[in-house]
């Protein structure tokens, strides 16, 4: 996420330090950074199930796919 939202400060490496990123979001949404204790990831799309959340270092590439929600720690806009 740091590369793609052009982030260049280090500390963002850890995933729990981009609960503080840009601003609050009310919910989830297209655009919106989804920040889980160890990975992060943005909303891509809302299908009927649920969202496409594309992340990187998942499976050790980057990739697109329908994931669930539960147990993020934060769900911000970003800047």
């Amino acid at each position: 996420m740091r590369h793609e939202l052009g982030v260049s400060d280090t500390r963002f490496n850890r995933a729990d330090q981009w609960a503080d990123f840009g601003s609050p979001a009310d919910g989830p949404a297209v655009g919106v950074i989804v920040v889980w204790p160890h990975h992060v990831g943005i909303i891509t799309e809302r299908t009927e199930r649920g969202f496409i959340v594309r992340s990187g270092n998942d499976g050790g590439k980057v990739r697109e796919r329908e994931r669930s929600l539960r147990g993020a720690i934060a769900l911000r806009w970003p800047q």
